[in-house]
């Protein structure tokens, strides 16, 4: 099977690639940030946002399936351009599903769980989403559009905060972290934000166990086994590389008034309908925390710095 992979060089999408290979499928791997040139040699830079150009590079192809992992996802620059975000996130998205459907073949979109608000109970994919940011309004106006776009072979995957290790190691949770004890920010993480994160690796796996299952379309919701406060998880992402709980500021979100009506409070996902579908099973925390790695270019100040730095060992 020939895959177009968007997004490649991103977090989820470096592992999707990894998963891809494994498996033996052949890849045709797509970026769009400049500057990253010498680390991407295999990748084909592509603008989603100019339309001839993304026809005409897919019709040259005609891949069997097309996986759209391409998207600004940080609120805070979303926020600060939303009219650019809007071309990557929207319609770059539906552009995709269209060619996609033009070529017959299967395409997977990604979507995010911040289409919801947020509340005590979780989220089946049947549920009315209802968007707190811009963010995730553009995930869910490109969910309309993608499902409409194609009305079938078509998978939407809502997934939830992730961890793993990104291909220039400062995207991730633990990623972050590193940065901010390196630089001596502050780290400052709520203990009423609860998420259910997920690990790279193991949405990948779902990712191309979907891509082998045409049977099975429409929108699905994927994340780990248990819920945890970005407090709680910040707390285990140090224990596990041996730095002490003092360096995280513990805070509330009733502290920072201006994320009240922005950042949802407690998203979990209901993942029983496709669980019982396929084999891969969600991660719990444990399984992903012991994935992780220190980026190379920081390894060194790891050794350094970390109170335990026995704790992790660098893998060759």
């Amino acid at each position: 099977m020939n895959v177009a992979l968007f997004g490649a060089s991103g977090l989820l999408g470096w592992s999707i690639r990894q998963e891809l290979k494994n498996r033996g499928f052949h890849i045709f791997e797509y970026y769009q940030n400049p500057g990253s040139e010498k680390i991407l040699q295999s990748f084909r830079r592509l603008d989603l946002t100019d339309e001839q150009q993304v026809k005409s590079e897919l019709l040259d192809l005609w891949p069997d399936a097309i996986i759209n992992c391409a998207a600004i996802s940080s609120p805070d620059a979303v926020n600060k351009d939303p009219n650019h975000a809007r071309e990557i996130n929207v319609y770059a998205a539906q552009r995709l599903a269209e060619i996609s459907s033009h070529l017959h073949a299967r395409f997977i979109h990604i979507s995010s769980d911040m289409v919801f608000e947020g509340s005590d109970r979780a989220y089946r994919s049947t549920d009315n989403p209802n968007p707190l940011s811009e963010y995730g309004l553009q995930k869910l106006e490109a969910e309309k559009r993608v499902l409409a776009a194609a009305d079938e072979n078509i998978v939407v995957l809502r997934i939830t905060l992730l961890n793993g290790n990104s291909l220039r190691g400062n995207r991730s949770p633990h990623e972050r972290i590193f940065d901010s004890l390196k630089k001596k920010n502050p780290i400052i993480l709520f203990d009423d934000e609860y998420r259910q994160p997920c690990s790279t690796e193991n949405v990948a796996s779902v990712v191309v166990e979907l891509l082998e299952r045409p049977n099975l379309n429409g929108i699905f919701h994927w994340a780990g086994s248990e819920v945890i406060t970005r407090y709680e998880l910040g707390k285990k992402i140090l224990e596990r590389f041996g730095f002490s709980s003092k360096h995280i500021t513990r805070s509330s979100v009733h502290n920072c008034p201006e994320h009240l009506d922005k950042r949802p409070t407690n998203l979990t996902l209901e993942l029983s309908p496709l669980v019982g579908k396929i084999k891969t099973k969600p991660a719990c925390i444990s399984q992903q925390l012991e994935g992780l790695m220190v980026p190379n270019d920081l390894f060194q100040w790891y050794r350094k710095h970390a109170d335990d730095p026995s704790k992790y060992v660098l893998r060759i």
